[in-house]
C-alpha cells in the first residue's frame, strides 16, 4: 500500500498528502458468472469531496477474456449520476447499476493488463466487467487513496494509513505497519477463535 513507485503516480493527481482508506483483493475465478455492473465507486462512500483514485493492481494478466474491468472514459466530468437498485436477473457482484453508460462518455474500454501493472481512475468514472468465461482466473488489487482534505463520515476516517505527507487536522487515523509479518503455514495456520487478532 505505501510502495513509493505507485505514491508517486498517485501524488502526482492527489498532492503532497496521500492518504489510503481501504483496499480490496478482487478475484474472479475461472468461469465466474457473476458480473459488476456499471457503477461509479462515490456513490458508495460516505466521502465528500469525491477525490479518491483508485490503483487497480494486476496480480494476474487481465484480457477481455477473463473479465478486465471496462471504463467509459470521460463519465467522471458527469459528476455523481444517478444509479438505480441491481436487479437478481442482473447477477451483479454489487448492488448499484447506471443505466444507459454509454450516454455519459465514448465507447467502452477495457483495461488489459500484464500481471503487475496497474491501472488508477477517478471515484466517479463509470466502470463494470463483464463474467469471467475464460480457463484463467482474474485477480486484481484495489487500493483506495484520496487527499487530506477529503473528509469521511459514518466513523469512514477511523481505518486508513498516512501513505505520504501528514494530516494536519488529524481527520484520518494513521495505522502503523505491524511490527513483524505472520505467514500461516499448514502446522501453525490461524485458528479464528484462538487468533482472533489475526483478522484485524
Amino acid at each position: 500500500m505505501t510502495e513509493p513507485r505507485i505514491i508517486d503516480v498517485v501524488a502526482d493527481l492527489l498532492g503532497d498528502s496521500v492518504i489510503l482508506r481501504h483496499s480490496h483483493l478482487f478475484a474472479k475465478l475461472p468461469g465466474d458468472a457473476k458480473r459488476v455492473a456499471w457503477h461509479q465507486d462515490a456513490s458508495y462512500w460516505p466521502l465528500s469531496p469525491s477525490r479518491v483514485v483508485t490503483a487497480w493492481l494486476a496480480i494476474d494478466d487481465v484480457d477481455v477474456d477473463n473479465s478486465a474491468m471496462q471504463v467509459i472514459p470521460r463519465s467522471h466530468h458527469h459528476a455523481q449520476l444517478a444509479f438505480r437498485d441491481s436487479t437478481t436477473a442482473e447477477n451483479s457482484v454489487l448492488v448499484q447499476t447506471v443505466d444507459d453508460p454509454g450516454n455519459y462518455g465514448d465507447p467502452p474500454v477495457a483495461l488489459e493488463m500484464r500481471a503487475g501493472q496497474i491501472s488508477l481512475h477517478s471515484d466517479w468514472i463509470l466502470h463494470g466487467s463483464e463474467p469471467n468465461r475464460s480457463d484463467r482466473r482474474r485477480c486484481g488489487l484495489a487500493m483506495r487513496y484520496l487527499s487530506a482534505d477529503v473528509r469521511a463520515y459514518l466513523d469512514w476516517n477511523t481505518n486508513s494509513i498516512w501513505c505520504r505527507g501528514t494530516d494536519p487536522t488529524g481527520h484520518w487515523a494513521n495505522h502503523p505497519r505491524p511490527p513483524g509479518e505472520h505467514i500461516p503455514t499448514p502446522d501453525n495456520a490461524p485458528d479464528p477463535v484462538r487468533d482472533a487478532s489475526l483478522t484485524r
